[in-house]
């Protein structure tokens, strides 16, 4: 059902904003000299209805979509606000035909997933089931945008779960990505009801496709180093340019949550939006909307690398300033046209060194921008190798070379920023994503907020048989020792009763084991915790251990134990839902 609804609600939206834009067209040709003014029409207007949307639904939000998505999904068992989501999809909708530089998947993300969420929450189903249906919701609206559904489930695995958790989402991804492109495609084919369309990616694959792909093995190391490192530096950077805007921009007019943005403050990012939105329309109108065209002309007409440099800046102050103004979800298709124009400035400029066509050069750079952007070099290179159609199985180098590229490029970006494009707003909040890929909550939770405080710890003093006693009474294999001040001497384990050769043959019962102490069984174990240390290093000392000691900062006093199971299962969920309750 989500894939029928995605198949047939991305080729609308296009169909729909092209429509609009045709008529505003129209409009702007009654005028003999249009002049600045009428650059500035279509913009004001869709600020001011932006404007009067927020204000009406009261949905000031300055943290992206991509932070309430993914935090929805982990934390509140994929319950989506439809409210939010409504606003959002709507707002991201009028922003493109505003002309800002934003991907119509935002529309199709936020109403599926929603969607999605909304269907298990009726049918009561299980959370996990009812996270898997809103996580298809970003699957099938990416599978329909992009018409590659392989690319598209991958990219949900990636980025949502990493590889290390698929089990039940890998059906329903898999399921609604296919069904959703196929279904996208059919509607745009020469017989379909949106046949005048260039397919649901908007016309970005034809733009992209070549006829050669690289020769040789030279021209492949020099795609793979330039196009890796060049696209993977841009990345880091417009990382940091949106993570910096955002956050300045943020601080102004505060309110009194961490999530909420004040009216002002929403009101001058929409100024500032309009004002940079319509000078570029009156001087370079080519950089706005998708960006499909301007890709488009730049490898067929062979634009300038001046021209080319030029147009990738505008589109990423105009992408800053876009995401800065609501947040939105519609950073993909900006990323895959910006990737696309940066490998075609490197074809332009690494020409004597590369024979091939710069389309498929263009093709590379999109997938290394995307993958350094994202996270996700896999989903990357099944992009490229689908939007190359049949000329990669023809050229296997050409294959290898892209995913050499997109790993390159996401290694490199890593090391520059922590985190990716989808989790920017997640970064003010001290949460981001391991690697660019696998969520994580820990570094922003103290040891202090998940250990176990009650845990009576075995006294350095006692005997053998008390010690036993009161570890088979807990419910822990083993337990802390501390001396008569409390503080932490090591751990004392059932094993280390098992191993003693007298406790074998006297029996667990014996008075004998009342005369003798404990401190020839006591291990120092170098596992143990600070009580101010963050869970994502406490995780990372713990190694192996099940249970570690918790002591305090300045004195070695016991404070407590920290169980792994707790600690990978727990996430603690009321501490993040604290950061974003809606």
């Amino acid at each position: 059902m989500i894939g029928i609804l995605a198949g047939f609600l991305t080729p609308f939206s296009w169909f729909l904003l092209g429509k609009i834009n045709q008529s505003m067209i129209d409009f702007y040709h009654t005028f003999q000299n249009p002049g600045i003014l009428a650059a500035f029409f279509l913009p004001s207007m869709a600020a001011l209805f932006l404007f009067l949307l927020f204000f009406i639904t009261r949905a000031f939000r300055s943290a992206d979509g991509f932070t309430y998505f993914i935090s929805d999904i982990h934390f509140h068992d994929g319950q989506r606000k439809i409210r939010y989501s409504f606003v959002h999809g709507i707002a991201a909708f009028f922003l493109l035909l505003g002309g800002g530089v934003i991907g119509l998947e935002a529309l199709c993300f936020e109403a599926l997933s929603a969607f999605g969420g909304r269907l298990g929450i009726y049918a009561k189903l299980p959370p996990k089931q009812v996270r898997a249906l809103a996580g298809c919701g970003l699957t099938a609206g990416l599978a329909a945008l992009l018409g590659e559904p392989m690319a598209a489930f991958l990219f949900a695995i990636e980025l949502l779960y990493g590889w290390g958790s698929m089990s039940f989402t890998v059906g329903p991804f898999a399921i609604s990505a296919f069904v959703a492109a196929s279904l996208g495609q059919t509607f745009t084919s020469p017989t379909g009801i949106f046949r005048e369309l260039l397919g649901t990616d908007g016309g970005l694959a034809q733009a992209l496709s070549g006829d050669t792909l690289y020769q040789g093995a030279i021209s492949s190391i020099v795609c793979i180093f330039s196009v890796g490192i060049c696209t993977a530096l841009i990345a880091a950077f417009v990382i940091w340019l949106y993570r910096k805007t955002d956050k300045e921009l943020h601080a102004l007019f505060g309110t009194r949550r961490a999530t909420d943005v004040s009216p002002q403050a929403f009101a001058l990012r929409l100024l500032m939006w309009t004002v940079m939105t319509g000078t570029v329309f009156f001087y370079f109108p080519e950089a706005l909307g998708t960006g499909i065209q301007l890709l488009h002309s730049s490898l067929s007409e062979g634009f300038l690398l001046k021209i080319t440099t030029l147009a990738i800046v505008l589109r990423i102050l105009m992408g800053v300033l876009g995401y800065t103004v609501f947040g939105t979800m519609g950073i993909v298709l900006p990323t895959l046209v910006i990737g696309a124009l940066v490998g075609s400035g490197l074809a332009s400029a690494f020409s004597p060194f590369i024979q091939g066509n710069p389309s498929m050069i263009a093709l590379l750079g999109m997938g290394a921008f995307f993958s350094a952007s994202f996270g996700t070099p896999v989903t990357a290179t099944a992009l490229v190798y689908g939007y190359a159609g049949g000329l990669a199985s023809e050229n296997a180098l050409f294959l290898f070379t892209s995913l050499i590229t997109n790993f390159i490029a996401h290694v490199i970006c890593g090391f520059l920023q922590e985190d990716r494009m989808a989790s920017m707003g997640l970064y003010r909040h001290g949460i981001r994503f391991r690697s660019g890929m696998c969520f994580n909550t820990l570094s922003s939770i103290q040891v202090r907020d998940a250990m176990l405080s009650w845990v009576t710890p075995l006294s350095k003093e006692a005997s053998i048989g008390e010690a036993y006693k009161t570890l088979m009474s807990s419910r822990f294999l083993k337990l802390p020792v501390v001396d008569t001040e409390g503080k932490y001497c090591g751990v004392l384990s059932l094993n280390d009763f098992y191993g003693l050769e007298a406790w074998r043959r006297l029996g667990e019962s014996s008075e004998v084991h009342n005369l003798l102490g404990i401190s020839e069984l006591i291990k120092q174990s170098s596992q143990k915790v600070k009580v101010n240390m963050s869970l994502e290093d406490a995780l990372r000392l713990m190694s192996d251990e099940e249970l570690v000691s918790v002591v305090e900062e300045d004195n070695n006093k016991f404070a407590g134990i920290l169980l792994k199971s707790d600690l990978v299962n727990l996430y603690n969920k009321e501490v993040v839902k604290k950061a974003f309750r809606r």
